[in-house]
């Protein structure tokens, strides 16, 4: 079985490929070591045969797990590194590999079968938020703070917002402190991803798709429009990708199949696009001769009968003569 990791700044979630769709578990990790948490959740597994990991945690943590890893299956994890296209998606950054691996794996999954632009929103420590059209170019996107860091920047820097023993149910007027702050950052949140949502949305015609994924993705949603979709294992599924990529054998001097299907994938697309031009110039060619050709026979038709109308002058005046 091949297992699937992703290494959030907070927590790990992870699923095995197996027939069916993608299940995925998730536990939190400490910040300063992740081999006890391994014990617990792993242990039990079996015939792991690959590991495909996206990590944002660091390098510390990345050693803990290839050393878990290798101790208890003999294997090295595979870390993704995000590039400059792979899988029909082209990468925006000018340093391809400082884009979040994380945001990288959202952008391939995102992308496969699209029929339209797509935005995805990644609720997690921080918030960010990437667009890639349905041709695969990445366009860029943006990262704010997410829940997590807000609530902090507010209980960490103000002495009497610390109180944690207080309720915090989500009331819209809070009456304690702590209820406060998670309405007060709830509301700040979803206004602003709504904001986003309104100016992308006329930006591109309303042909654009949205996507929320991430730790923080149940608590926002109800918060935000029902047309917004949520994919809480995108990043599992672009590294299955990856994984899935791993098996197949192709030699060093050999031309990557991956780059030669997505080469003709745009060929593809670039000759539609072109004869669908030419298809509608030639149509323009068509009416345009059609125009001069009615044009040119209503002259004939008016010439003639200006001439008929001479000749009928002519005739009486013949006649009075």
């Amino acid at each position: 079985m091949k297992l699937l990791v992703d290494i959030g700044n907070t927590r790990i979630k992870w699923a095995v490929i197996q027939p069916g769709a993608l299940e995925s578990q998730s536990f939190n990790r400490s910040k300063t070591g992740i081999k006890a948490s391994l014990n617990s959740h792993w242990k039990a597994l079996e015939d792991i045969s690959s590991i495909h990991v996206s990590n944002v945690a660091g390098d510390k943590i990345a050693e803990q797990l290839s050393q878990w890893t290798e101790k208890q299956w003999n294997l090295t994890p595979t870390f993704v590194k995000s590039e400059k296209k792979r899988f029909g998606v082209s990468n925006s950054y000018e340093q391809a590999e400082l884009l979040g691996v994380d945001r990288w794996l959202a952008l391939i999954a995102a992308r496969q079968h699209a029929r339209q632009a797509t935005c995805v929103i990644d609720c997690g420590t921080a918030i960010t938020i990437d667009i890639v059209t349905k041709y695969g170019a990445h366009q860029g996107g943006m990262i704010l703070p997410g829940l997590t860091l807000m609530r902090e920047a507010l209980t960490n820097n103000t002495s009497d917002l610390n109180d944690i023993a207080e309720s915090s149910e989500f009331r819209t007027l809070a009456v304690n402190t702590q209820s406060a702050i998670k309405t007060g950052t709830l509301y700040s949140v979803t206004a602003t991803l709504e904001r986003i949502v309104d100016d992308l949305k006329e930006q591109y015609n309303s042909r654009i798709r949205f996507i929320i994924t991430g730790g923080d993705a149940e608590q926002l949603k109800p918060l935000l429009p029902s047309f917004i979709a949520h994919y809480p294992d995108i990043v599992l599924k672009g590294l299955a990708y990856y994984a899935r990529q791993s098996d197949r054998k192709v030699k060093p001097e050999t031309e990557d199949v991956t780059e030669v299907v997505e080469a003709v994938d745009t060929v593809e697309v670039e000759v539609e696009v072109e004869e669908a031009v030419e298809a509608v110039e030639a149509v323009e060619a068509v009416e345009a001769v059609e125009a001069v050709e009615a044009v040119e026979a209503v002259e004939a038709v008016e010439a003639v009968e200006a001439v008929e109308a001479v000749e009928a002058v002519e005739a009486v005046e013949a006649v009075e003569l």
